[in-house]
């Protein structure tokens, strides 16, 4: 095997293990999470519109648990798939119901998880009494409205 071969295998490797960030629910935080967000999309090979829309959708999932979730902190894991990049967001809140959110907004906002949705190629929450996960994936090259409508 060539050397340049090796040297992608084992970069491959190592960007798919998990980049975890432990986040302070404090709003000063969600730049933070916005850089590494920033940073994965580049590495992960992605173009400016799909690493703006990841940077969004981050933003969005991190304001929701700091307004939401009543916790200290919440943790956002980062992780680079082969043409996509997944992240997910857990707190250990009190948790809500997934179908109800999913209605209308109230004059507080509420539109976050509907702006995810179109963000993103694929959205799945779990939620509980003892917590949230929030897992994202969005795929490289592919604009979300032909995933959506394909």
């Amino acid at each position: 095997m060539r050397r340049g071969a090796r040297e992608g295998i084992r970069t491959q490797r190592r960007l798919s293990e998990p980049l975890s960030l432990r986040v302070p629910s404090n709003p000063e935080y969600v730049m933070l999470a916005r850089l590494v967000v920033s940073h994965v999309a580049r590495v992960a090979g992605f173009g400016p519109e799909e690493t703006y829309d990841l940077k969004l959708a981050v933003t969005e999932a991190a304001t929701n648990v700091i307004r939401h979730a009543a916790v200290d902190h919440f943790e956002i894991e980062y992780r680079i798939l082969p043409e996509a990049v997944q992240i997910t967001v857990t707190d250990a809140g009190g948790g809500f119901d997934v179908e109800e959110a999913g209605g209308s907004p109230d004059g507080y906002g509420g539109f976050g998880l509907a702006v995810i949705r179109h963000l993103v190629d694929e959205m799945v929450v779990d939620s509980a009494p003892d917590g949230t996960r929030l897992r994202m994936i969005r795929r490289r090259g592919a604009s979300v409205e032909e995933a959506s409508n394909g």
